[in-house]
This record gives C-alpha cells, structure tokens and sequence, in this order.
C-alpha cells in the first residue's frame, strides 16, 4: 500500500480544487435538493473562504 501524505495546496492546485469542489457539489445536490447557477456551476463560496485563509497563511497562493 503506497504511503499516504497531506499538505496544504498550493495554487497549482488551484484549478484541480475548482473540480472537484464542482462535482462535491454535484453529488450533494441530490441530497440539499440545490439547483446549479444558470451556467452549469454550483455556489462556491466554501471553497473561495478556504482559498483566502489559505492566501493569508500561506501569501505566495
């Protein structure tokens, strides 16, 4: 079994986390009974709040 490891994401990262955010957001609909944006998407206001703590920690991001 290969070694698992965590660190904080980077802004490579930035994209990757948009994506799987989407389709989080996605499957939970099912559940919330949420509707997506006219465009396709889903709120993400959760996930921009982690990328600004993470941008205050972490400046480079």
């Amino acid at each position: 079994m290969p070694e698992l490891s965590v660190r904080l994401a980077t802004e490579t990262d930035r994209q990757m986390l948009e994506r799987l955010w989407l389709m989080f957001r996605h499957d939970m609909s099912e559940l919330r009974g949420t509707l997506p944006c006219p465009d396709g998407s889903f709120h993400s206001e959760r996930l921009e709040a982690a990328r600004r703590w993470i941008c205050f920690v972490t400046p480079a991001w």
